[in-house]
């Protein structure tokens, strides 16, 4: 039995970008930060949407992943019969057999539908008490409902914003922030001893930079002890970083679609779902119709049946989308008309397309055929390809193809970062979801820089920061 002592176990994301796995844990209960692996790690997430992801071999993710110590070594959080011949001594040797804290129960809390933070949620175990803000639950639905990852065994346990989760000997705070999918929250931990606050991946220049100013409110009010914050943009390069707010994207989107002649291809992550019924939206306020990928389709379907509040009385709810009738993912039934790309094709003037980026082949079918009533437009909006890209560079090319890009970036920059801390004036900072934490400018707040795979009491991690 533990002892009612307050510490953490950084298993990821101390010292890399994504996947963040930060064990909290007090007594006989714990929490685990995060549920995903990290960017730029031995595998991608298994059903990860990438032109050539290096993906675990099928059936055999998991084992994959806990060898590759890509995923908390606690197997205890897994479905065992996906683990089934796992040598537990071996995993255990890549930690160097360090002795990881034992917990009675714990728990999981994911904080956005970001791959580097729930891409292990299809192979955990039945029962396991996964918390996650409503709208981040809603999403998960849509994900699983469009074929993009298997469901999961867990327990999904939907929180409201500023809702308190009591686990006994700690409570944890659910608070939502401004990032580029709906439902992303940090949270609050509080014990009888200490505050603790992790910020899970935010930035100011999106849709709702005031809850920011609310969670730095918030935590300033409460005398947080520690904070742990994203620092993705920190950078060897000293060199001041802007950011694009994302009202200027969206009238660059629809300046694009205005003056457009042709086809408007548009690449951008189903994700974010705030964004994707903007520009539903704005394709209609054009004169286009919206056509899509089935799974796009059906990830935004599933997503608003299930409820997004984000997206209450938005009018993109009501509109009229059809589908590109050889993308429908198998078994999806959605109450959408059905198209062909040669009907597309005949009339390239009519429509925004909601592309998805492996099925470039269907650039070849609308292009060559049909109408040419000018050049089309492919617009890139924080897809994981980029316009540049030398496969997407090639089509653009051979098809006259003009190519925009209307991306701002889901995280904060580093000068945000600093103005966060200080604006908190945490008694120490663990930096995280970051490549270059030492570089990232505290402020005069104390840091401490963990370990992959330390255990330390929270006691201890203040007096050693500096």
């Amino acid at each position: 039995m533990n002892l009612l002592v307050d510490q953490l176990t950084f298993f990821g994301g101390a010292d890399e970008s994504g996947g963040v796995q930060i064990l909290f844990g007090r007594g006989e209960q714990a929490l685990l930060f995060d549920f995903g692996t990290a960017h730029h790690c031995l595998l991608d997430p298994g059903y990860l949407n990438l032109y050539d992801p290096v993906a675990p071999s099928r059936g055999r993710e998991i084992r994959q992943y806990l060898l590759g110590k890509m995923a908390p070594p606690l197997p205890e959080l897994f479905d065992p019969a996906q683990l089934e011949g796992l040598d537990e001594d071996a995993m255990l040797s890549l930690w160097d057999h360090l002795e990881f804290p034992r917990y009675k129960s714990i728990g999981v809390f994911v904080g956005h539908m970001h791959q580097d933070h729930m891409s292990l949620l299809p192979f955990a175990r039945k029962g396991l008490q996964v918390y996650m803000n409503r709208d981040t639950s809603s999403l998960y639905r849509g994900i699983v409902y469009s074929g993009q990852y298997p469901d999961t065994q867990a327990t999904i346990v939907p929180c409201d914003d500023l809702s308190v989760i009591d686990f006994g000997t700690f409570t944890v705070q659910i608070v939502e922030m401004d990032h580029n999918t709906v439902g992303a929250s940090a949270i609050v931990i509080e014990t009888p001893d200490h505050k603790i606050a992790i910020t899970g991946d935010w930035r100011r220049h999106g849709r709702h930079p005031e809850r920011v100013d609310r969670f730095i409110d918030l935590c300033r009010r409460k005398g947080i002890d520690l904070l742990m914050t994203e620092g993705t943009r920190v950078s060897k390069d000293p060199a001041p970083q802007t950011s694009r707010k994302e009202t200027k994207s969206l009238e660059m989107y629809a300046d694009i679609v205005q003056r457009t002649a042709g086809l408007v291809y548009l690449q951008m992550s189903p994700r974010d779902l705030e964004r994707m019924a903007d520009m539903i939206q704005i394709g209609l306020e054009k004169g286009r119709q919206i056509v899509m990928d089935g799974s796009h389709a059906a990830l935004w379907y599933a997503s608003v049946r299930d409820g997004i509040r984000a997206l209450a009385n938005h009018p993109a709810l009501n509109a009229e989308i059809r589908v590109i009738d050889c993308t429908l993912p198998a078994g999806v039934k959605l109450p959408y008309e059905t198209t062909s790309l040669a009907e597309v094709a005949r009339h390239k003037e009519r429509y925004v397309y909601f592309f998805k980026f492996p099925e470039l082949g269907h650039l070849i079918e609308l292009e060559a055929q049909g109408a040419k009533p000018g050049a089309s437009s492919f617009i890139q909006a924080d897809y994981s390809v980029k316009i540049d890209h030398a496969g997407l560079a090639r089509f653009l090319q051979a098809y006259g193809i003009e190519g925009h890009s209307v991306s701002n970036k889901g995280h904060a920059t580093p000068e945000e970062v600093s103005d966060l801390i200080e604006g908190i004036g945490p008694k120490a900072v663990v930096p995280v979801h970051t490549r270059h934490r030492k570089l990232l400018d505290t402020r005069g707040v104390r840091a401490y820089y963990p370990g992959r795979g330390e255990t330390i009491s929270i006691t201890d991690l203040l007096g050693a920061a500096r």
